[in-house]
């Protein structure tokens, strides 16, 4: 009988031990705090020739193999805001699903700002304008 209530008063320690090392290390607490430009996604990478970099000596940004990051913010609906990336001369093509609207936008080195291409499922691929492009970039967001 001893022998008995032993093992059993191990068994829930041994328990009583999991449970608290469960909650202390494996919780996590959840945080609903709106972000400004939330990251919305990624155009793929774009991976072709400028041949304008050769011309203006600018031999390490001739290959291009480089993504487009997306972001949004939920307090300016209706806006997409390109990363500006000064080793992709891309033209990004988007196209609104939802609204049924497209247009072009070209970030490159300098700021061009947010885009308005309205609230909805947008879509857009990329082309090296004057270059040749091998693969495009394709990618696919919401914007509030």
């Amino acid at each position: 009988m001893t022998s008995h209530r032993a093992r059993t008063s191990a068994a829930a320690l041994a328990t009583l031990l999991i449970v608290l090392a469960t909650a202390i290390l494996g919780a996590t607490s959840a945080q609903a705090r709106p972000t400004q430009f939330a990251p919305a996604g990624q155009i793929s990478p774009t991976i072709g020739f400028d041949p304008a970099a050769v011309i203006e000596w600018r031999l390490d940004q001739s290959i291009i193999n480089q993504p487009i990051f997306v972001r949004t913010d939920p307090y300016f609906p209706g806006l997409t805001d390109f990363s500006l990336n000064n080793w992709c001369n891309c033209a990004i093509n988007w196209f609104n699903h939802t609204t049924g609207e497209g247009g072009v936008a070209f970030p490159g080195p300098l700021p061009a700002g947010p885009i308005r291409t309205g609230s909805g499922d947008v879509s857009a691929w990329t082309d090296i304008p004057g270059g040749f492009t091998l693969i495009r970039g394709v990618g696919n967001w919401w914007v509030p």
